[in-house]
């Protein structure tokens, strides 16, 4: 019995050192299949996500300048905004508009409540610190009050699958595309071409874009709208993750440009 458990004891050292066996089986590897899954314990019967990422020099950029903190971090330039459920049935029995649940979200079912941030891992906050604009209120309290905690769902989970979804995106070569047409005017359909080379045939509005105005008045890139199936998450960001949008929410026109931030830290 003794020399059996040296053997295993023996065999499993040399697993650890060699890393081949260290990870549990029943833990799968970082970007493998069903580890980007959601589930909403309340209100869970909605149609679609929306993931909503951000170009940040246009993000924060409005008609009066810069919207966000002078911290602002100028990389990488590709930003998570939020990952969205669409309204859910009961809303819609009601005949709640769609237009209140853009605007009220879990407001609906809590009553109007100031943001409050999720508990999250440090390791979580810090990378979100990265991805996520520094608006002038906490960008993670917003989502998460909005958008999260009358579905239930927990914070760390729910963030950690959307900036893992963010991060599907900007490695593909048509967002590394993106990257270096920073500085340079664009056609929408030239965008959209160049993300369904990654992704596949898209469906009508399964990716709409979003514009912000400088004050000079000029169109400019601040947000990318993905319409996702919610039992699809980990699919992303192959054509089998998409849904064509209910609704027009695309408010660029067919040219617009891609902004850089400017010289000296100062926004565009």
């Amino acid at each position: 019995m003794r020399a059996v458990q040296f053997l295993f004891s023996g065999m499993m050292a040399a697993c650890f050192l060699l890393s081949g066996c260290a990870q549990h089986p029943s833990a799968p590897p970082a970007g493998g299949a069903g580890d980007l899954s959601l589930t909403a314990p309340r209100h869970g019967d909605f149609g679609h996500y929306t993931l909503a990422l951000t170009w940040q020099p246009g993000f924060c950029t409005g008609p009066e300048g810069n919207s966000c903190q002078a911290d602002q971090p100028q990389t990488p330039l590709i930003g998570l905004h939020g990952l969205w459920a669409s309204r859910p049935s009961d809303l819609i029995r009601a005949q709640v508009p769609v237009t209140t649940w853009w605007r009220k979200g879990c407001s609906l079912y809590d009553g109007d409540t100031a943001s409050a941030s999720p508990s999250l891992s440090e390791g979580l906050s810090h990378r979100l610190s990265e991805v996520m604009a520094h608006t002038h209120s906490s960008l993670v309290a917003h989502e998460y009050t909005k958008h999260v905690q009358c579905f239930g769902m927990e914070g760390e989970q729910f963030f950690s699958v959307a900036s893992r979804l963010r991060d599907r995106f900007a490695e593909l070569p048509s967002a590394q595309h993106l990257n270096a047409e920073a500085g340079t005017r664009v056609t929408k359909a030239e965008l959209t071409s160049q993300i369904e080379a990654d992704t596949g045939p898209l469906p009508e509005r399964g990716v709409q874009f979003q514009c912000n105005k400088t004050p000079q008045g000029e169109a400019v890139l601040s947000q990318i709208w993905f319409t996702l199936k919610p039992a699809s998450l980990d699919t992303f960001p192959k054509t089998d993750a998409f849904l064509s949008s209910p609704q027009m929410q695309d408010n660029c026109p067919a040219q617009f440009l891609v902004p850089q931030w400017a010289a000296a830290g100062a926004h565009l």
